[in-house]
């Protein structure tokens, strides 16, 4: 994954009332019913933390600019039905808190490169959940007991991937993205771990980018979509045979990229518990009201390349639930 404070926002208790009864009549008899309110609370507990942290670096700032731009499309979206409900005070509350945190890291650390790129050109049409489109039978057993020599292999190497990043930033460089990056980006070779991650994450961004027009309709980019996320979720499959915890950041990132696209597979309720469940046993809090950044602040870090991917991945599974 790609790689910022200001004042605590609070509820008021008619907000969070009204955030509560919005929420219980959409999921109404639903196993996840309770899930989007828990996401809201997580998400406003690890920005809380990721201030108190306040060790700025390139990791965080894409993630609150990734999370800012999602709940700024969601708002969009939606902006005639829920700017004068709980849900609109939610967003605002969420927004208010990214943007006192990340006028801390422009200060500290400077304006992110990628800005522009989530600022003026990138646009999210829906927040629609796909469901049954992910190829849950692609063999993986096989590859369980040499996986750890497979992460890493592949394209797009992280020279491709910064330069097209740097494309996309331009409007007059569509011609380039779709010459120098969308043929390595639609292709399938053999290609695992971080470097899948991210492929589906220059396909995102491609796919949404205002140049998306100038190679393709919107079913072509889907169809690529799928296929790079079921490879995703072959991986995926591996990583929770050999425990979640051996590779618990490429887990994280993995369900944070290809949970953008509105995989069901990667937002339901079994896998965001899962995800919930390791990350409240572990040391830092960074999740819960509590955080604990002492006595060993670098391997405790709020502000790190996996809690960047969870702020992505519960924001964005918090924006696709409600």
């Amino acid at each position: 994954m790609l790689c910022t404070g200001g004042r605590s926002t609070i509820f008021i208790l008619t907000s969070f009332l009204a955030i509560t009864v919005n929420i219980s009549h959409v999921w109404s008899g639903s196993i996840g019913s309770t899930m989007p309110l828990r996401l809201s609370e997580i998400v406003k507990s690890l920005l809380n933390n990721i201030e108190k942290d306040g060790h700025w670096n390139e990791n965080i700032a894409s993630g609150l600019l990734f999370a800012e731009f999602l709940v700024k499309q969601k708002m969009q979206q939606q902006k005639t039905t829920v700017l004068d409900t709980g849900l609109g005070s939610l967003y605002l509350d969420i927004l208010e808190k990214i943007s006192s945190i990340r006028s801390g890291v422009i200060q500290s650390f400077g304006v992110h490169n990628l800005q522009s790129l989530f600022q003026d050109n990138l646009m999210i049409t829906s927040f629609e959940m796909r469901t049954n489109q992910i190829d849950k039978n692609i063999e993986f057993k096989s590859m369980v007991r040499n996986y750890s020599s497979t992460p890493g292999t592949g394209f797009p190497s992280n020279t491709f991937t910064g330069i097209c990043l740097l494309h996309m930033q331009g409007l007059e460089l569509c011609d380039k993205l779709r010459r120098n990056c969308l043929p390595e980006i639609k292709i399938s070779p053999p290609t695992y771990g971080y470097r899948r991650t991210y492929q589906a994450l220059l396909l995102y961004f491609l796919m949404h980018h205002t140049c998306a027009r100038f190679y393709g309709n919107r079913l072509s980019f889907e169809i690529i979509a799928t296929e790079h996320c079921s490879q995703v979720y072959r991986e995926h499959q591996i990583i929770a045979a050999l425990g979640p915890r051996r590779w618990y950041e490429l887990y994280v990132e993995q369900s944070s990229i290809c949970g953008l696209f509105g995989f069901e597979e990667f937002l339901d309720y079994t896998e965001l518990t899962r995800i919930i469940d390791l990350e409240s046993t572990s040391a830092c809090n960074c999740i819960k009201s509590l955080y604990v950044a002492e006595p060993t602040p670098d391997l405790c870090r709020c502000t790190d390349r996996k809690h960047s991917n969870l702020l992505i991945l519960f924001t964005n599974a918090m924006l696709f639930l409600i």
